[in-house]
Protein backbone atom coordinates (compact mmCIF):
# COMPACT_ATOMS: atom_id res chain seq x y z
CA UNK A 1 0.00 0.00 0.00
CA UNK A 2 1.16 3.51 -0.76
CA UNK A 3 -0.45 6.05 1.54
CA UNK A 4 -0.29 9.81 1.35
CA UNK A 5 -1.26 11.79 4.42
CA UNK A 6 -1.75 15.46 5.13
CA UNK A 7 -4.17 18.35 5.19
CA UNK A 8 -4.78 19.75 1.69
CA UNK A 9 -6.05 23.03 3.17
CA UNK A 10 -2.60 23.93 4.52
CA UNK A 11 -0.56 24.15 1.29
CA UNK A 12 2.54 21.90 1.63
CA UNK A 13 1.04 19.98 4.57
CA UNK A 14 -1.15 18.27 1.96
CA UNK A 15 1.73 17.05 -0.20
CA UNK A 16 1.07 13.36 0.60
CA UNK A 17 -2.51 13.64 -0.67
CA UNK A 18 -1.39 15.50 -3.82
CA UNK A 19 1.21 12.78 -4.32
CA UNK A 20 -1.38 9.96 -4.15
CA UNK A 21 -3.57 11.84 -6.63
CA UNK A 22 -0.64 12.00 -9.07
CA UNK A 23 0.12 8.29 -8.53
CA UNK A 24 -3.44 7.30 -9.54
CA UNK A 25 -2.49 8.31 -13.10
CA UNK A 26 0.34 5.71 -13.21
CA UNK A 27 -0.18 2.12 -14.29
CA UNK A 28 0.77 0.27 -11.12
CA UNK A 29 1.12 -3.48 -10.48
CA UNK A 30 -2.18 -5.10 -9.45
CA UNK A 31 -0.97 -5.79 -5.92
CA UNK A 32 -0.48 -2.07 -5.17
CA UNK A 33 -3.21 -0.29 -3.26
CA UNK A 34 -3.32 3.51 -2.91
CA UNK A 35 -4.77 5.19 0.15
CA UNK A 36 -5.36 8.87 0.63
CA UNK A 37 -5.00 9.04 4.40
CA UNK A 38 -5.78 12.74 4.75
CA UNK A 39 -5.64 13.53 8.46
CA UNK A 40 -7.65 10.46 9.46
CA UNK A 41 -5.46 9.44 12.39
CA UNK A 42 -6.39 6.29 14.23
CA UNK A 43 -8.98 5.18 11.63
CA UNK A 44 -5.95 4.31 9.47
CA UNK A 45 -4.96 1.42 11.76
CA UNK A 46 -7.40 -1.05 10.24
CA UNK A 47 -6.52 -0.50 6.54
CA UNK A 48 -2.77 -0.85 7.17
CA UNK A 49 -3.00 -4.04 9.24
CA UNK A 50 -3.82 -6.15 6.20
CA UNK A 51 -0.86 -5.13 4.06
CA UNK A 52 2.67 -6.54 4.02
CA UNK A 53 4.45 -3.41 2.87
CA UNK A 54 3.45 0.18 3.51
CA UNK A 55 5.04 3.24 1.90
CA UNK A 56 3.98 6.55 3.41
CA UNK A 57 4.49 9.98 1.84
CA UNK A 58 4.11 12.89 4.25
CA UNK A 59 5.43 16.31 5.14
CA UNK A 60 8.17 16.17 7.78
CA UNK A 61 9.90 18.99 9.54
CA UNK A 62 13.63 18.41 9.61
CA UNK A 63 14.37 22.16 9.62
CA UNK A 64 15.95 21.65 6.21
CA UNK A 65 15.64 23.22 2.76
CA UNK A 66 12.06 23.19 1.41
CA UNK A 67 11.65 20.19 -0.88
CA UNK A 68 14.37 18.11 0.85
CA UNK A 69 13.47 14.40 0.67
CA UNK A 70 14.06 11.98 3.55
CA UNK A 71 13.73 8.18 3.39
CA UNK A 72 13.47 6.35 6.68
CA UNK A 73 11.84 3.46 8.51
CA UNK A 74 9.99 3.86 11.83
CA UNK A 75 12.91 2.32 13.74
CA UNK A 76 15.24 4.99 12.35
CA UNK A 77 13.46 7.58 14.45
CA UNK A 78 15.48 6.69 17.50
CA UNK A 79 18.57 8.04 15.76
CA UNK A 80 17.11 11.11 14.05
CA UNK A 81 17.90 14.54 15.50
CA UNK A 82 15.41 15.84 18.09
CA UNK A 83 14.14 18.68 15.87
CA UNK A 84 12.95 16.12 13.30
CA UNK A 85 9.16 16.32 13.47
CA UNK A 86 7.58 13.51 11.49
CA UNK A 87 4.02 14.71 11.33
CA UNK A 88 2.11 17.94 11.63
CA UNK A 89 -1.20 16.17 12.22
CA UNK A 90 -3.02 15.70 15.50
CA UNK A 91 -2.32 11.97 15.54
CA UNK A 92 0.93 11.39 13.72
CA UNK A 93 1.36 8.54 11.29
CA UNK A 94 3.96 6.98 13.57
CA UNK A 95 1.46 6.72 16.41
CA UNK A 96 -0.87 4.94 13.98
CA UNK A 97 1.95 2.57 13.00
CA UNK A 98 2.89 1.93 16.65
CA UNK A 99 -0.74 1.25 17.57
CA UNK A 100 -1.09 -1.20 14.65
CA UNK A 101 2.01 -2.94 16.00
CA UNK A 102 0.52 -3.19 19.50
CA UNK A 103 -2.79 -4.53 18.16
CA UNK A 104 -1.25 -7.26 16.06
CA UNK A 105 1.13 -6.45 13.34
CA UNK A 106 2.26 -3.33 11.59
CA UNK A 107 3.43 -3.77 8.02
CA UNK A 108 7.02 -3.33 6.91
CA UNK A 109 6.98 0.44 6.61
CA UNK A 110 9.01 2.98 4.71
CA UNK A 111 8.42 6.72 4.92
CA UNK A 112 9.32 9.34 2.36
CA UNK A 113 9.19 12.66 4.13
CA UNK A 114 9.42 15.98 2.36
CA UNK A 115 10.34 19.26 4.03
CA UNK A 116 7.48 21.73 3.44
CA UNK A 117 8.03 25.41 2.74
CA UNK A 118 4.63 26.70 3.82
CA UNK A 119 1.89 25.46 6.12
CA UNK A 120 -0.26 28.54 5.52
CA UNK A 121 -3.89 28.19 4.46
CA UNK A 122 -3.98 27.40 0.76
CA UNK A 123 -4.86 24.59 -1.64
CA UNK A 124 -1.71 24.78 -3.76
CA UNK A 125 1.71 23.31 -3.10
CA UNK A 126 4.66 25.69 -3.15
CA UNK A 127 6.86 25.39 -6.26
CA UNK A 128 9.75 24.07 -4.12
CA UNK A 129 7.65 21.08 -3.05
CA UNK A 130 5.77 20.61 -6.34
CA UNK A 131 9.05 20.23 -8.21
CA UNK A 132 10.28 17.28 -6.09
CA UNK A 133 7.11 15.16 -6.35
CA UNK A 134 8.20 13.51 -9.66
CA UNK A 135 11.46 12.47 -7.95
CA UNK A 136 9.50 11.03 -5.00
CA UNK A 137 7.25 9.18 -7.47
CA UNK A 138 10.33 7.67 -9.13
CA UNK A 139 11.69 6.58 -5.70
CA UNK A 140 8.36 5.03 -4.68
CA UNK A 141 8.03 3.17 -8.00
CA UNK A 142 11.57 1.79 -7.52
CA UNK A 143 10.58 0.54 -4.05
CA UNK A 144 7.43 -1.14 -5.45
CA UNK A 145 9.54 -2.82 -8.13
CA UNK A 146 12.03 -4.05 -5.53
CA UNK A 147 9.29 -5.40 -3.25
CA UNK A 148 7.68 -7.28 -6.15
CA UNK A 149 10.99 -8.75 -7.34
CA UNK A 150 13.07 -9.10 -4.16
CA UNK A 151 10.42 -9.22 -1.43
CA UNK A 152 11.88 -6.24 0.45
CA UNK A 153 12.47 -2.50 0.39
CA UNK A 154 15.65 -1.36 -1.31
CA UNK A 155 18.29 -1.97 1.40
CA UNK A 156 19.80 1.06 3.15
CA UNK A 157 23.14 2.11 1.75
CA UNK A 158 25.62 2.29 4.61
CA UNK A 159 28.47 4.71 4.07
Amino acid sequence: MVMGVGNVLLSDEGLGVHFINSLTKESLPENVELLEGGTAGLELIHPIQDVDFLIIVDAVNAEDEPGAIFRFEPDDLRILPPQFQVSFHQVGILEVWAMANVLGKAPNTLIFGIQPKSLEMGLELTPEVQVVLPKVKELVLQEIHNINHMGEFIPHKHN
